[in-house]
């Protein structure tokens, strides 16, 4: 199923974005916590995941990141590492 991404700073052109496909299995699969930088955005993002992971039939490991502020967007470095390792994202906030 597309993701349909539409940005209201620009003009009404439509970005339609494709998940990658990825066998999230009893391989190996990697989740990426994503904090915003907040204070508590590691603690949601850690309950989630442990809450996740109760109900999943297989382990998952954990990669954990954090925006540089909560004000900026993810660098485009840290986006393409995630992309390259992981399987899936959990983005979270604070407060």
């Amino acid at each position: 199923m597309p993701i349909t991404l539409v940005d209201p700073t620009t003009s009404a052109a439509e970005t339609v974005l494709r998940p990658a496909r990825r066998p999230v299995g009893p391989g190996h699969t990697v989740a990426a916590l994503v904090g915003n930088g907040k204070p508590n955005s590691d603690v949601i993002l850690r309950g989630v995941f442990g809450e996740l992971s109760k109900r999943l039939e297989h382990p998952v490991e954990a990669l954990e990141f954090t925006k540089e502020s909560a004000s900026r967007v993810l660098s485009e470095e840290m986006t393409n590492l995630i992309a390259r390792r992981c399987h899936f994202a959990l983005v979270g906030v604070g407060d």
